[in-house]
């Protein structure tokens, strides 16, 4: 989900600040490692706000532009991560731990929103 965050935001450092003071989940600045459903390509360099609840179910933050942010459900855990990009089994595993990626999603959309 895109979010208009104004002038609210304007570095991942100052997301980090106050989604700390919202949740007790796991958040740290990491290299974008992600793919998401916009981006079937990865940036070098880039980095992202990563809100993890646990190895199977997190929350990727990047800005789209200087004033949006994207919030996308992830896998924050780098194996897990691979494991659910190629073959059948990705699917299966993808099915089994999707639902839980979108719960942490919206939980975090719900801090931006809300503002």
């Amino acid at each position: 989900m895109k979010i208009k965050v104004e002038n609210q935001f304007k570095t991942l450092e100052e997301i980090v600040a106050h989604l700390k003071n919202k949740t007790e989940y796991e958040i740290s600045i990491r290299p974008d490692e992600w793919l998401t459903d916009d981006s079937w390509m990865l940036t070098p360099g880039k980095k992202c706000v990563v809100v993890k609840k646990s190895a199977t179910a997190g929350a990727k933050i990047e800005f789209v532009n200087d004033n949006t942010i994207e919030v996308n459900p992830i896998a924050p855990s780098s194996f897990i991560n691979r494991v659910v990009q190629n073959g059948i089994i990705a699917f299966i595993v993808y099915g089994i731990i999707i639902g839980s990626q979108k719960q942490v999603a919206k939980e975090v959309e719900a801090y931006f929103v809300a503002e």
